[in-house]
C-alpha cells in the first residue's frame, strides 16, 4: 500500500510511527506526514484507528466493473420533488452514484483506490482507508492517528513481527480508538434507530421501573420486553445488516477493542459511542430479548469484547487472560488476510501469549498444526473438539487432527457451550504424533455407529428476511436491475415501487411476524423429522421416551444439573408448542384447565401447578437451545439418541479417545485410517460409561 515511502527503521520494541493528517475540507487533497513516536511515553495525545481493510460491507456481489448494470429510480428527492430516471452505468462508476451509491455499497462495491500526498510522497491507499480518514480528519486542526497500513512498514517482515507483540499497547495508549464501519446508506440510520430505541425500552425496564432492582427473572424481563408498544416495529432485520459489516467478522478487532479507553464508532457520516452500543447488545444477549440475533456473532463478540475491555481498563490484566482454545473457537467466524494472524492477533488476549513467536516467515499450516501438537503432548485432547470437517471453503491443507481456525462449522463444541461431561473417565491420553506424515496415532475404543440422521433440519437456520433478502413471496429478485425504494433498497420494477405502500417488505412488523411464522413452520418440520428417526416403527417404551427427553437438554439443564423428573413435562410442553399452533401461554392454561376440570384443583393449586410447569418448560427449553444450537439428531445402531455436527453420515464411528472429555466422531479414510469429523453428544456415553470391557480398546490412526 505504501511501499514506495522511504520509512526509517523504528527503534522496536518501544517506537513506532504516528499519522498526522493536515486540516482540510471534506473534498480537499489529503495531506499528511509520518513521524516515529515513543507510544510508551508519546509527547502528544493521539487516536488510533481501526478498520476492515478491504471493503466495509461483507458481501460478493459478483459483477465486473466494467459490466453495465441496467438501473432505475422512483421516489422524491430531499427537496420533495419526484425523481423517476432510469438508463445504464458501469458498475464500477455506481460508487458515488447520487441515486444507486447506496445500493453499490450495500450489495458488496469495493471503494476504489485513491491517493494521498504522504511528506510530499505520492501515495495510493485502499478505498476503505481513504473513506475513513477523509471522514476523520478535522476542518481546523491536524489529527494525530495510528494507522497500521500506514505506520507500520508492511514490507519488512521482522517490523510486522515485533509490531504484533505491541499491538496491545499502541491502542492502549491512544486517548480514543476510532472505529470505522463504512460508507452509510439511508437504512443504516434506520437500524441505528432500531438500536437506540431498544435502549429506550431497556432504560424504562430497568430504570424507571427498576426491574432488576426488584429480582425480576430473565423470562419476566423478556415478557414485559416483548409486550412493550412498538417492541414489535422494531427492525432486527437491518440491525443485524448493520452487524453483519466485515468489520465485526476482523480477528484483529479484538485486541484493538479490548486494549481501548474510549471508542467512537463511524458509520459514514454518523458517529456514536460504542459503550451505548455495547451496553444494549449486551443486554439483548444477557436477557435473550431476540432469538434470531442472539446467535449473530457480531453479537457475540461485541460482548466479549467489551467486558474484556472493561476488566483490562479497569487494571485486571491478571484477570482478562483467556484459555487461548476457548478465545479462538468464540472468534472462529471472524477472519484474517494472513490466515497466522487468526492465532496472531488475539494471542496478548489470551493464557500463552509468552508461549508463541511469531513468524510470518513460516506457513499458516506449520502455525496451527505446531498449536495442535503442541496441546496434545501437554495432555490436552480438547483441541481434537475442535476439530471439524466443515462443508465451508478452505485455502489450507490440514489433517483432520489440526482445527482449521479459518473454517467454522455451524455449532461450538459442547466444552465451548459449557456441556460437563468425563467421556473417557479417568484413563489417560496415549498418543504419537508424525508431522511428517500428518498422523496422530491415539489409544481409545469405538463406542457405536451412526444408524439414521434427521436430515430435514436446516443448518444455518433461515435468516431472517432483510430488505436485502425479500421472500420469494413478496418480491422477486432484481434480475440485474437495482433501484431506490423507500429505504433506498433494490427494485426490478418501477410501478412495483410506486405501489410499494401495498407491499409491506420495508415494514419491520411484517417482516417480523413473517420471520416468526417461517420459523414456527420449520421448527414443526424437523422435530417431527426427529420422531420418525427416534421411533421408526411409530412405537416407544417410557425407557426410550426418557432417553430422547434427556438427549434433548444432553442430559444437563443450563447450570449443568442432571435433571428430574420435571424434565418429562418440560419436552411433553415444549413439543407440544413446536409441532402444533398454540403458543406457550395457551399450552399451559389449556394443561392448567385440564387438572383443575379433572382434579379439582383450588384456585392457589392451580397457580402453583401452572408455574412449575412453566419453569419446567423454560428449564427444558432453555437447555435444549443452549446444548443442540445448530446440531444434527441421529439413531446410533445401538439405537442410542445423540447429537452431532452437520456433515455426519450413516455408519460414522463414534469414538472415545482416552484421556479426552469429549465424544469424537470419526469417518473410515481406508487403508486402516480415520478422519475427524466433529465431536458429539450420545446419550448414557458421556460419563465414562465407554471405558469399562464392553468396548474394546483398539489404537486410531487419524490423518
Amino acid at each position: 500500500m505504501a511501499s514506495s515511502y522511504p520509512y526509517r527503521p523504528l527503534e522496536l520494541p518501544h517506537e513506532t510511527r504516528v499519522l498526522t493528517i493536515t486540516p482540510g475540507n471534506f473534498d480537499d487533497e489529503l495531506v499528511c506526514g509520518l513521524t516515529h513516536m515513543n507510544f510508551t511515553s508519546p509527547d502528544e495525545p493521539y487516536e488510533a484507528l481501526s478498520y476492515c481493510w478491504s471493503k466495509g460491507v461483507d458481501r460478493d456481489p459478483g459483477i465486473d466493473p466494467d459490466t453495465e448494470i441496467p438501473w432505475a429510480v422512483y421516489g422524491r428527492d430531499d427537496d420533495g420533488n419526484v425523481v423517476e430516471k432510469s438508463g445504464t452505468t458501469p458498475w464500477k462508476d455506481l460508487v458515488d452514484d447520487e441515486y444507486q451509491g447506496e445500493s453499490y455499497i450495500r450489495l458488496g462495491g469495493r471503494m476504489p483506490d485513491a491517493p494521498i500526498l504522504c511528506d510530499g510522497v505520492n501515495l495510493t491507499i485502499g478505498g476503505e482507508l481513504f473513506r475513513a480518514l477523509r471522514r476523520l480528519r478535522h476542518k481546523t486542526a491536524p489529527l494525530r492517528i495510528w494507522v497500521d497500513a500506514l505506520c507500520i512498514n508492511q514490507q519488512d517482515v521482522a517490523e510486522r513481527n515485533e509490531h504484533v507483540k505491541i499491538m496491545g499497547d499502541v491502542y492502549a495508549g491512544a486517548a480514543r480508538t476510532r472505529v470505522w464501519l463504512g460508507e452509510s446508506t439511508r437504512m443504516d440510520f434506520q437500524a441505528l434507530r432500531t438500536l437506540w430505541s431498544i435502549g429506550d425500552v431497556l432504560d424504562d425496564l430497568f430504570v424507571k421501573r427498576g426491574m432488576l432492582k426488584n429480582g425480576a427473572t430473565m423470562q419476566e424481563i423478556q415478557w414485559h420486553f416483548n409486550n412493550t408498544a412498538d417492541t414489535d416495529q422494531l427492525d432486527w432485520g437491518l440491525l443485524s445488516e448493520v452487524l453483519d459489516r466485515a468489520w465485526f467478522k476482523r480477528t484483529w478487532i479484538i485486541q484493538e477493542v479490548v486494549n481501548s479507553k474510549a471508542i467512537a464508532v463511524h458509520l459514514g457520516g454518523l458517529e456514536f459511542p460504542w459503550a451505548s452500543m455495547s451496553a444494549v447488545v449486551k443486554a439483548v444477549m444477557e436477557y435473550k430479548l431476540q432469538a434470531t440475533i442472539t446467535e449473530c456473532k457480531a453479537f457475540k463478540a461485541i460482548s466479549i469484547m467489551e467486558d474484556l475491555r472493561l476488566e483490562r481498563t479497569g487494571g485486571s490484566e491478571a484477570r482478562t487472560a483467556m484459555p487461548l482454545l476457548n478465545l479462538l473457537e468464540e472468534l472462529r467466524d471472524f477472519r484474517a488476510t494472513i490466515p497466522s494472524d487468526k492465532i496472531y492477533g488475539i494471542l496478548g488476549l489470551t493464557d500463552r501469549k509468552g508461549d508463541f513467536v511469531v513468524d510470518y516467515t513460516q506457513s499458516p499450516e506449520d502455525v496451527f498444526t505446531n498449536l495442535a501438537v503442541e496441546e496434545l503432548h501437554a495432555g490436552n485432547l480438547d483441541i481434537l473438539a475442535h476439530c471439524v470437517d466443515s462443508s465451508k471453503p478452505t485455502t489450507l491443507k490440514l489433517p483432520s487432527w489440526v482445527p482449521d481456525w479459518t473454517r467454522p462449522g455451524w455449532t461450538e463444541p459442547l466444552r465451548i457451550r459449557g456441556l460437563n461431561m468425563s467421556a473417557a473417565g479417568e484413563t489417560r491420553p496415549d498418543l504419537s504424533v508424525n508431522k511428517g506424515e500428518g498422523t496422530l496415532r491415539i489409544r481409545g475404543r469405538v463406542l457405536d455407529r451412526l444408524a439414521v440422521i434427521e436430515t430435514r433440519r436446516l443448518i444455518p437456520p433461515p435468516n431472517q428476511a432483510g430488505p436485502m433478502e425479500p421472500d420469494d413471496n413478496d418480491q422477486t429478485s432484481s434480475g440485474g436491475k437495482i433501484g431506490m425504494a423507500k429505504y433506498g433498497d433494490t427494485s426490478s420494477d418501477t410501478e412495483e415501487r410506486r405501489a410499494s405502500d401495498e407491499n409491506p417488505i420495508n415494514d419491520a412488523r411484517y417482516r417480523h411476524s413473517k420471520m416468526v411464522k417461517k420459523a414456527a413452520q420449520h421448527h414443526k418440520y424437523w422435530h417431527l423429522g426427529v420422531v420418525d428417526v427416534a421411533f421408526p416403527d411409530k412405537t416407544a417404551t417410557p425407557q426410550t421416551l426418557e432417553n430422547l427427553w434427556r438427549t434433548f437438554m444432553c442430559n444437563r439443564t443450563r447450570d449443568n444439573e442432571v435433571p428430574g423428573e420435571s424434565g418429562s413435562t418440560g419436552f411433553d410442553i415444549f413439543f407440544k408448542i413446536v409441532t402444533g399452533d398454540k403458543g406457550p401461554a395457551e399450552i399451559l392454561q389449556e394443561r392448567v384447565d385440564h387438572m383443575e376440570s379433572s382434579h379439582g384443583l383450588s384456585p392457589q393449586d392451580a397457580d402453583a401447578h401452572y408455574t412449575a410447569e412453566k419453569e419446567a418448560f423454560e428449564m427444558f427449553s432453555g437447555a435444549h437451545s443452549k446444548w443442540c444450537y445448530n446440531r444434527r439428531f441421529f439413531r446410533s445402531e445401538s439405537s442410542r439418541f445423540g447429537w452431532g455436527v452437520e456433515g455426519i453420515r450413516s455408519g460414522d464411528a463414534v469414538a472415545l479417545f482416552h484421556g479426552c472429555d469429549s465424544v469424537i466422531i470419526i469417518r473410515d479414510a481406508g487403508e486402516g485410517c480415520w478422519r475427524i469429523v466433529g465431536d458429539c453428544y450420545i446419550h448414557g456415553l458421556m460419563d465414562g460409561e465407554g471405558v469399562g470391557d464392553q468396548f474394546k480398546e483398539v489404537c486410531f490412526q487419524i490423518v
